[in-house]
């Protein structure tokens, strides 16, 4: 798509001159002046009808290192150009534009791509372009066409030229690993201590299989490699009917510090997956559901990460048909977490969460739950949940120092102690934390400042070792 051209601060020189010489025609009467006015008028016309004819038959295509991108890592955009047309194209910069929140690419200028023959060839010649984007934001991300800058050779006049489709750059959540080890769920209190074993079976227990494309290395059995000389990883028996269920509280309502996308022009941006809006919270909740459902699977564990706001009952389940069915576990539950978004809901049920499919053999299921600022009824369902599961853990997600309302410092406030700075946890998760550990869930408080590492740990017993 092309717009229209447009005069150059040159040519819009020549256009003022021009009309400064027929004013002075006219006081002087010297016809003579004419002719110079009629020159540097002509010449701004001429650019702006040259870079109109331009034509230009490039296809574009575009790939992205890696294609799964973690939210705050550098991608590696290439792109292949070829000029079908018998003309060399014309001398241009280009850069890729993107839907915000992400800016467009640097101006860079264009190789010289000559025309194609097919006396001389078979196929157009393949020219390489790449340049480099953060992948600051979570979601899926339109990126292209391909912006032309093209300037007729006077420099009078320009025009913006689109080339070739949009490809969709998948930025998913960032996932911290897990330490293998015990799930040991601190009751707190004084309360006794559950605990569940996980990955640390004996080799009776361990059976090995052929590596497949999408297992994490983490899995590797060495001993099993060594005996057959081929890459096997570990299948735990008494894991393999254990499910897990993981909750994102996914109500607008839940995180205080919702800002609005918009574009670089200031206009409303489109809808970053999803509704527009962003919540460092939220973003720090994502990221910390899909570390735990991450780890999960690599445990052997059949993992469902329900979207508790959401209307349709969002949620992820590798062994179920759907659209992430041929894929990896881990790249699914990616693709699933990089569409998280936040929907407008204020009393959500989070018993529905956990249905009877959840219990394997008697055994109900461990729960997780990563959860912002929650409602009165919202509160109670949520405590309600811990009876359907075998143990329940929640993380109670704060604002940063950065993120209060209005762009003030609020919650967690910082306090001094002993020279060093603490912070003091807002009433609100403080009420919610004594709420659900009298209920039985194990909870512990976090700020979206924090390291999602601080909320697993083993400091006297109050945290979470996955």
């Amino acid at each position: 798509m092309s717009k229209l051209p447009r005069l150059t601060l040159r040519g819009w020189g020549f256009v003022s001159v021009a009309v400064v010489f027929f004013v002075v025609m006219q006081v002087l009467q010297h016809r003579e002046f004419s002719f110079v006015a009629l020159f540097l008028l002509a010449l701004p016309l001429i650019g702006l009808a040259s870079v109109s004819l331009y034509r230009l038959p490039l296809t574009v295509e575009r790939r992205f290192q890696p294609e799964l991108a973690p939210a705050g890592s550098l991608v590696t955009v290439r792109l292949t150009l070829r000029n079908e047309g018998v003309r060399a194209a014309p001398e241009a910069s280009w850069s890729d534009s993107a839907e915000a929140p992400l800016a467009p690419s640097e101006p860079a200028e264009l190789p010289l791509l000559r025309g194609f023959r097919s006396s001389r060839s078979d196929a157009p010649t393949a020219h390489a372009l790449s340049y480099e984007r953060n992948a600051t934001h979570r979601g899926h991300h339109a990126i292209g066409p391909l912006v032309l800058l093209l300037v007729d050779p006077f420099g009078m006049a320009y025009r913006r030229a689109s080339v070739g489709a949009t490809d969709v750059l998948t930025v998913t959540p960032s996932i911290v690993p897990l330490p293998r080890g015990a799930l040991r769920l601190a009751a707190g209190s004084g309360a006794a201590q559950q605990s569940r074993q996980l990955g640390s079976g004996g080799e009776h227990d361990v059976i090995s299989r052929k590596y497949q494309t999408g297992d994490s290395m983490r899995r590797v059995n060495w001993s099993a490699t060594a005996r057959f000389g081929e890459l096997m990883v570990r299948q735990d028996d008494q894991q393999n009917d254990q499910h897990a269920v993981v909750i994102l509280d996914s109500s607008r309502q839940s995180y205080r510090s919702v800002s609005e996308q918009r574009s670089v022009s200031g206009r409303s941006g489109r809808e970053h997956q999803g509704g527009g809006s962003w919540s460092p919270e939220f973003e720090w909740a994502v990221s910390m559901a899909a570390s735990i459902g991450v780890h999960l699977l690599e445990e052997g564990f059949h993992v469902r990460v329900v979207d508790s706001a959401h209307p349709e009952g969002r949620q992820f389940e590798p062994d179920s048909a759907g659209t992430f069915a041929d894929l990896p576990g881990e790249h699914a539950l990616l693709l699933h977490s990089a569409q998280a978004d936040l929907v407008d809901a204020v009393d959500v049920d989070f018993r529905h969460a956990v249905t009877r499919d959840d219990s394997v053999a008697g055994d109900a299921p461990p729960l997780f739950a990563v959860v912002g600022r929650l409602g009165a009824t919202s509160t109670q369902t949520l405590a309600v949940a811990a009876r359907l599961a075998s143990s329940a853990v929640a993380v109670i997600v704060v604002p940063g120092e950065h993120v209060g309302p209005g762009g003030r410092a609020e919650p967690g406030k910082r306090e001094a102690s002993g020279g060093r700075e603490a912070r003091r946890d807002p009433d609100w998760a403080v009420a919610l934390r004594d709420v659900l550990e009298d209920s039985g869930w194990v909870a512990q408080i976090v700020s979206s400042d924090d390291a999602p590492s601080s909320v697993w740990g083993t400091s006297s017993g109050e945290r979470l070792t996955l």
